[in-house]
């Protein structure tokens, strides 16, 4: 049981304790006391044993206390303090002897100009630091019929002096303003032993190893996971003993501070805090194997979700002097909320730049959702995208689901291949667009969204418009912010440097240019990449298999030679003009211009006098 103990010198300290705060410990909201007269020859003991049964406070006289107050660190240590009052009070007692001894403890506060004249003048005034002083101080006194001695109550028990004594009581007021004091200052620490203890629950159940010291490595805490960690005791009282210091700093800092502890390896970040303007840390231990199985585990959930962007700018690499500029522009974009439509051949890397914008904005840290509207008949599109309640359709799940839309929110969702989008679902899109909320199919309530929305397209989405297949709405709510990735005919630059990539790549280590012979140069740059970054990495694979320097032809090396050669007016070997490549290339132009002007491939064969057939084959 919880209560305040008090060590008296005699029976009658004892009595007058008890007397004194008889009435107020019967209060609700009081603590209860123990009065314990004081065992002399067991008094680190007896005080322990108070301890053990429930002492909160400590409260003991003058001597005592000083013996008591260095060694007992597990609760506060009080002193009974007497007053100048309660000194003359037992001065009084002994006015009638001619000569008074006053013993005092050098620690007590005695005005003795507050003495009458008449028993100043007889009394003699000593003082002693502690027990064995006090005792030698006894011993070397004057013994006489008409001389008293007055003070603390241990007198009697300690000396067979032939002096009467008269002791030195505090008053009730001061017993009862010491348990007051006592009583507040337990209740103190009960409620800051309550946090602590909450402190240490908190910290003995995370999965971190933590140390708390000072600046001058002093430990105030260690949970259970760092004793485990380190193999050390709850006691261990130096960081100096586990760790050592960081070399070049005089504190125990630690950043990313790799320590081997078999069969752990651990990693360690202390964080400075301050407390009473006094800097102390916190270090946090965490094991690297547990660490990677996390972020394993996270990967591997979060990529079961297909909620993640793993490529960024870096991933996209270029020579091409075009091809830099876009990147620059796409960074730009980034920092920006706005929709994107992103336009480029199949192959070019549209997907590619579509993570890099979700990595490198605000985003980031939240999904991306990417979704191949292509891949999927209008019906489940719809679903997928959108979501569903219980019941809405046959075959629905009987929990519903959560569409598309929702769980990119707060993060980036990436719309594939968008032109191929049925226009009822182009309409519900609009409205999502518009009111940044979604509803489930089958619902009758809204989502509130916070999503950023990048779509692509392969082919000319003007068209498609023109041709009444794609919203015209709907395509001025998506292209705010717009990205024509070229094709990589477009990028003469990148054809053999990403060959050398990827032919690096398979290698494992990095071929130069002037590893690949100069007739396979040559028909790479001449070869037309209808398949683009995919068709480049397929051709470096084989040549990488079963390639041979010194092949007469590289023919064998791409998928289709003769389609589409790469056009050249002028031979770049023989510097000679080939007419027939010249009216090609013109009629070509001829039909681009007027397919970019937003006439179909129809209107176009119409007005050329041609086939559509024919038209078809100049585009080749």
């Amino acid at each position: 049981m919880e209560k305040i103990c008090f060590l008296a010198t005699d029976q009658v300290m004892k009595n007058k304790i008890e007397q004194a705060l008889w009435n107020h410990t019967k209060e609700p909201d009081s603590m209860p006391i123990d009065v314990a007269i004081l065992d002399f020859n067991h008094i680190f003991r007896q005080a322990r044993d108070m301890i053990k049964e429930g002492a909160q406070v400590l409260i003991a006289s003058g001597g005592t206390y000083q013996e008591l107050a260095p060694v007992i660190r597990e609760v506060p240590v009080l002193r009974l303090y007497i007053s100048t009052y309660d000194i003359m009070y037992a001065l009084e007692q002994a006015r009638k002897y001619k000569k008074i001894y006053l013993l005092l403890n050098s620690s007590v506060i005695f005005e003795s100009s507050m003495c009458p004249p008449e028993l100043r003048s007889k009394t003699e005034i000593y003082t002693y630091k502690d027990r064995p002083d006090l005792e030698h101080l006894v011993d070397s006194l004057d013994v006489g019929p008409d001389i008293a001695i007055v003070g603390t109550a241990i007198l009697p028990r300690i000396t067979n002096i032939p002096l009467p004594i008269f002791t030195i009581m505090p008053s009730n007021p001061t017993i009862f303003s010491l348990y007051q004091y006592a009583h507040d200052l337990a209740s103190f620490n009960k409620r800051e032993r309550q946090q602590l203890s909450l402190l240490s629950s908190v910290l003995s159940h995370v999965d971190e190893g933590i140390i708390m010291y000072d600046a001058e490595g002093t430990i105030s805490h260690i949970n259970k996971q760092a004793r485990l960690f380190l193999k050390i005791r709850e006691d261990t009282p130096s960081m100096e003993t586990i760790l050592p210091r960081q070399q070049g700093s005089h504190a125990y800092s630690y950043s990313n501070t790799i320590v081997e502890k078999p069969p752990y390896t651990l990693v360690l970040n202390s964080s400075p805090f301050s407390i009473d303007k006094q800097t102390r840390y916190i270090l946090s231990i965490r094991d690297v194997t547990q660490l990677q199985k996390m972020e394993k585990n996270i990967r591997y959930k979060l990529s079961k979700t297909g909620l993640t962007a793993v490529h960024h700018f870096a991933d996209i690499l270029t020579a091409d002097a075009k091809m830099k500029a876009l990147k620059a522009t796409a960074e730009t974009m980034a920092a920006y909320d706005a929709p994107i439509l992103i336009q480029g051949e199949s192959g070019t890397g549209k997907e590619l730049f579509a993570q890099s914008i979700h990595n490198a904005s605000p985003r980031r840290s939240g999904p991306f959702v990417a979704v191949n509207c292509a891949a999927l008949p209008p019906e489940l599109l719809e679903s997928e995208l959108f979501g569903y309640e219980s019941g809405a359709f046959t075959g629905a799940r009987k929990e519903g689901k959560a569409g598309l839309f929702e769980l990119a929110h707060g993060g980036t969702i990436f719309l594939d291949e968008i032109n191929s989008m049925s226009p009822a679902i182009q309409s519900k899109l609009l409205r999502v667009l518009e009111t940044k909320q979604v509803m489930r199919i089958g619902s009758d309530y809204v989502i509130p969204l916070d999503i950023r929305i990048i779509s692509a397209t392969n082919t000319d989405i003007i068209e498609k418009i023109n041709e009444g297949a794609f919203r015209k709405d709907l395509y001025f709510r998506l292209n705010t912010l717009t990205l024509t990735l070229p094709s990589l005919d477009e990028r003469p630059a990148d054809i053999v440097y990403l060959f050398l990539h990827f032919l690096s790549e398979f290698a494992g280590h990095t071929v130069k240019k002037s590893a690949l012979p100069e007739p396979l140069r040559q028909a790479l740059q001449d070869h037309h990449w209808w398949g683009n970054i995919r068709e480049i990495r397929s051709t470096a694979l084989r040549y990488y298999i079963y390639g041979k320097p010194d092949s007469p032809s590289y023919d064998y090396l791409f998928d289709q030679t003769n389609h589409k050669k790469r056009v050249h007016l002028i031979d770049p070997r023989t510097f000679k003009l080939d007419m027939k490549k010249a009216q090609h290339t013109f009629q070509q132009l001829v039909i681009n211009d007027l397919l970019e002007q937003g006439y179909t491939k129809t209107e176009v064969a119409s007005m050329l006098n041609i086939t559509r057939q024919t038209l078809f084959n100049h585009l080749k």
